[in-house]
């Protein structure tokens, strides 16, 4: 006689810790990351800056310069760095608002430009 006999699945490890969703009240951190609490921004805000070195940098250079009488230079230098560190990237293949920056100085969809102009003006039959 020839019995079925169909291998056992393997047991899933227990893991260490049983937390279950409703003690972690996830729809509430989650509503309170969405929301645009003004003191959480501010406190994120405050975070960031407490951990970025960028910034740490800036702090020991604008003493160094404020103790040696040039402060406000510094202080232009440092508005023109956090300018240009926190200009965005743009992806691969996309395009600027600004026509200059693109290839064959191409402009987007749905930007005026002069020609544009003239001939929305030219067809107006005024």
């Amino acid at each position: 006689m020839s019995t079925n006999v169909q291998p056992s699945k393997p047991k899933k490890p227990k893991k260490p810790y049983h937390i279950s969703k409703a003690d972690l009240r996830l729809d509430e951190y989650i509503e309170e990351q969405n929301s645009k609490n003004p003191s959480l921004l501010v406190k994120r805000g405050v975070d960031h800056l407490k951990t970025s070195f960028q910034f740490k940098l800036y702090v020991a250079l604008q003493l160094a310069a404020a103790t040696i009488g040039y402060g406000q230079v510094m202080f232009c230098f440092g508005v023109f760095w956090a300018m240009i560190a926190n200009t965005g990237k743009r992806k691969k293949g996309e395009m600027s608002a600004y026509s200059i920056f693109n290839k064959d100085v191409q402009s987007i969809a749905g930007s005026t430009d002069m020609e544009a102009l003239d001939r929305e003006l030219r067809t107006r039959g005024v």
